[in-house]
């Protein structure tokens, strides 16, 4: 077995813009590939195509014998079309990410350019492509040979190895905390401590990978965690895992390490209710600099709560919360709009509901239909109900734009004055207020980035207005 090696790699994060307003995350799932590559080529290059002015293409060398496409969502399809197009069909080209594992035979089939598509987390599989194993030998792989399609069987889901880390070295750019495409002066980073999650909520696809496999829980060790904290050199890190207080003995370990190395930096992570049955680990990761919990509540009511098998109901929300608003963390709470069987008059209760928790903030997404999440058969089931070509669902007593209507409602209800001075409190205990010059020296640009913003969607609601009269 002869080891492939490369003259030059080009790894690509191939969209423009992925969220309207605010966005700062670097992609990690690329550089974690980028640095199983890298021992094997002369020389890498990884290209985010969020900060860059050009294409794909003219990043491309003369001697470029690898191109590797990050293809994780379905936002931007042109833009993605003509990146994926303009490639060289004599360079070998692979596709990875969630979204192109979702159905590999369609990039295969309608990109002649495209050579492989790595299914699902790529790292072991990139190693072997790597060592020089045959294509028809390496899980998770589907791949073209003589205008023909394969599709090796899936790959089984390994334990997330300790020394693994991104390649932040080989960045172009900083990842700055941005609103309105404005960077606010401060560095953002992100790190992954786990993979997977061991609960089963029905709206849910994250914690499978996208051919429906349970993707199980795994862990790095509190050292390997802490060590990389270390290095970072941003103020504020968001942990990517999807759930980051799984296993609280592991989130203690954390916090004590952070505090024995003196590391001071804020933490924001995503966790589950019943993080308030562990009120002195808690009080141990606000010394540490945690500081905000992402929290999914999802519904203010019981009848959803129990369809969506989120393991809790009102009461028990309203229990955790006696423990967790005592704390002085950010609280940020996720809900979701269209849930089946939820009547408009329950989904306006969610402003008032999030206050009476004592949520910080919230945020409000659409229901969605995700592959294997088995909302598609719930859906089919539910009478008056439909999914729209994005996936979203709708009904037909809350039409899509009606929802959109209804989520700035909810947002506006929300976040008052009151909210705001209360968030403005918590943020100067937790010391962001640090962060405030950089901040404030923005505020123009934001402001004036506003206007433009609001100027251009009364410009599409009076052309709106003109054609329907027409």
């Amino acid at each position: 077995m002869k080891t492939r090696n490369f003259q030059h790699v080009l790894c690509v994060y191939p969209y423009r813009r992925e969220l309207n307003r605010v966005g700062f995350f670097p992609p990690l799932g690329l550089e974690y590939i980028a640095v199983v590559i890298e021992p094997h080529t002369k020389a890498l290059d990884v290209v985010d195509m969020r900060k860059e002015k050009g294409c794909t293409k003219d990043f491309l060398r003369p001697e470029t014998d690898l191109v590797c496409l990050s293809v994780n969502w379905d936002r931007e399809p042109e833009f993605l079309h003509e990146e994926i197009s303009s490639l060289n069909p004599d360079i070998f080209t692979i596709l990875g990410g969630r979204y192109a594992s979702e159905d590999p035979q369609y990039w295969l089939s309608t990109y002649p350019n495209v050579d492989a598509v790595v299914r699902g987390e790529g790292e072991e599989a990139m190693e072997e492509f790597c060592q020089g194993v045959p294509l028809e030998e390496i899980t998770g792989l589907s791949f073209r040979r003589k205008d023909k399609i394969f599709h090796n069987p899936n790959r089984k889901q390994c334990p997330v190895k300790d020394d693994l880390r991104p390649a932040r070295h080989l960045r172009r750019h900083t990842y700055q905390a941005a609103f309105e495409g404005i960077n606010m002066g401060f560095l953002i980073e992100t790190l992954s401590s786990s993979r997977g999650c061991p609960f089963n909520c029905v709206f849910c696809s994250f914690s499978r990978n996208p051919w429906g496999e349970k993707r199980p829980w795994s862990a790095r060790s509190p050292e390997s965690v802490v060590d990389e904290l270390a290095q970072i050199k941003s103020r504020i890190v968001t942990f990517s895992d999807d759930l980051f207080t799984y296993d609280m003995d592991r989130v203690e370990k954390i916090c004590d390490l952070i505090l024995a190395r003196g590391i001071r930096k804020k933490y924001i992570i995503n966790s589950r209710l019943e993080l308030a049955g562990y009120p002195e680990i808690m009080r141990k990761m606000e010394r540490a600099g945690f500081a905000v919990l992402m929290l999914g509540i999802e519904s203010s009511q019981d009848k959803t709560l129990r369809s969506m098998r989120k393991g809790f109901d009102t009461a028990k929300i309203r229990e955790h919360f006696k423990v967790l608003r005592q704390s002085s963390m950010i609280l940020h709470g996720y809900f979701i709009l269209g849930n089946i069987g939820e009547t408009v008059e329950e989904m306006l209760q969610i402003p008032s509901f999030a206050h009476e928790l004592g949520l910080d903030t919230i945020a409000i997404s659409m229901l969605r239909n995700h592959p294997y999440s088995g909302m598609d058969d719930l859906v089919a089931n539910s009478p008056g109900y439909h999914i729209a070509p994005n996936g979203k669902v709708y009904s037909d007593n809350c039409s899509l734009k009606e929802l959109k209507q209804l989520r700035r409602r909810i947002n506006k209800e929300f976040h008052n004055t009151d909210q705001v001075q209360l968030l403005i409190r918590k943020g100067i205990q937790h010391g962001v207020i640090a962060l405030l010059p950089a901040i404030l020296l923005r505020l123009p640009a934001i402001a004036w980035r506003l206007v433009v913003h609001a100027q251009k969607k009364a410009k599409k609601r009076a052309r709106r207005k003109t054609n329907k009269v027409i």
